[in-house]
């Protein structure tokens, strides 16, 4: 019965010994690994998305500083006022035609310099 235990405890021994270094593998890929992310962005109605601020200088792609129609049209509030604002009526929008219009309209989703 002494030499069933000592065989028992030496076996219990071995398994404990080989299974330790997997078990702690197994953690330290747990630890490592980086947080999954969804797949897939919950989808917002345009409504609930605030609109991005950008400044003039990222509107002016052709970096003439003026805008044209196109230029403005990603911002659609300025979009809606761009003929108005323009008051020359050249096709193209300067940011002191801008700012007037502004002062007399006021003074929202502005443009950064």
């Amino acid at each position: 019965m002494h030499t069933s235990r000592i065989s028992l405890l030496l076996s219990t021994a071995l398994v404990a010994a080989f299974a330790a270094p997997a078990a702690f593998a197994q953690d330290a890929k747990a630890q490592q690994a980086p947080p999954q992310e969804p797949t897939q962005a919950p989808a917002q109605s345009a409504q609930d998305a605030e609109p991005a601020k950008k400044g003039w200088s990222e509107l002016d792609a052709d970096g003439n500083g003026s805008l044209n129609v196109g230029e403005a049209a990603t911002l659609q509030s300025l979009a809606k006022a761009f003929a108005e604002a323009d008051a020359d009526g050249n096709g193209e929008l300067t940011q002191e035609e801008y700012q007037a219009w502004l002062s007399s309209n006021g003074n929202k989703d502005v443009p950064k310099q």
